[in-house]
């Protein structure tokens, strides 16, 4: 009934790419010195350095606990919703999603973490058909009942979408089927720009139609809020990719002053270019790939950081 998450200190991972980055930009230690989010996917392996998931998490949380002793790393999966739409992921694609869950949990084992377990895989939803549907939610159920039985210190979320992408009612839905009952709660704005107050009273919504579970808003990029679009019918409901004037927004803590909300957290890793959406007069210009992480819009975010919750 309580935050898990209560006084604990969270890991600052000191090579991070902002930590790279503000050797040269020293602005950007104010991003550096915040606890941020380690997201894993097909493209954290492949090295000869780094031959499967398994070993790439266990030498995260491994460096964390040398480095850091007696923190709390905070991670993040992003592995269902790259332009799959209709049927949903196809069979071997399913293998190869339980496989990378089964070795993820190898790798995590008796560690103690917060795991933000894919981003935005229900916040894609409304792209799949009935049988699409089905197949995600077998494959969060599947990923929940193998981080839960392999991971026993292990805090786990659940994507929920953002305020301004789907209605409260359906989260909670799709929440239920996905098997949000067998963990602590739910994520929200983890890929969007809403303000943290409209966040909040949409994850109350969502609590009190999933029995109280508990939540986190992502505040790395709100400080401004969203980027609203003339045409939200070609554009959307707000800009995604790189919004010109955005800032910094609640730092993480643990202490949030809201009974359900677990935590403020910086899933976003403010600085990482979030690709291009092809908007010209919304988006910064020159962005590189998505995940790539951009200094100069890091910057951007410091210059129009506000930390207070609005």
């Amino acid at each position: 009934a309580g935050n898990p998450l209560a006084g604990a200190r969270l890991f600052v991972d000191p090579q991070s790419e902002a930590a790279n980055a503000s050797q040269r930009y020293p602005a950007l230690s104010l991003i550096a010195d915040q606890p941020g989010t380690a997201r894993f996917g097909k493209f954290s392996t492949g090295s000869p350095y780094v031959p499967d998931i398994g070993t790439a998490v266990s030498r995260y949380l491994t460096r964390a606990e040398v480095e850091q002793p007696g923190t709390v790393p905070l991670l993040a999966t992003y592995t269902l919703v790259h332009g799959v739409r209709g049927n949903g992921d196809p069979p071997a694609f399913q293998v190869w999603y339980h496989n990378f869950i089964a070795g993820f949990a190898q790798g995590i084992g008796s560690f103690r973490a917060v795991l933000f377990l894919e981003m935005d895989s229900l916040i894609t939803t409304p792209g799949l058909n009935a049988h699409g549907l089905a197949v995600r939610m077998r494959e969060l159920n599947d990923a929940i009942n193998i981080l839960t039985a392999e991971c026993p210190h292990l805090v786990i979320y659940l994507d929920a979408g953002a305020a301004d992408a789907l209605p409260a009612r359906a989260a909670a839905r799709l929440l239920k089927r996905a098997g949000v009952a067998r963990i602590e709660g739910f994520f929200l704005n983890s890929t969007h720009f809403d303000w943290t107050s409209k966040e909040i009273r949409y994850g109350e919504q969502i609590s009190r139609l999933t029995g109280g579970k508990h939540f986190v808003v992502n505040t790395g990029v709100n400080g401004r809020g969203p980027l609203r679009p003339r045409n939200i019918v070609k554009a959307g409901n707000e800009v995604l990719c790189n919004p010109i004037g955005r800032g910094l927004g609640p730092k993480p803590t643990t202490s949030t002053g809201y009974p359900n909300v677990d935590m403020f957290a910086w899933i976003g890793n403010p600085g990482e270019s979030g690709g291009q959406c092809y908007t010209p007069c919304y988006e910064m210009p020159g962005a590189p790939g998505t995940g790539v992480y951009w200094p100069q819009y890091g910057l951007m975010l410091v210059k129009n950081a506000d930390f207070a919750v609005r």
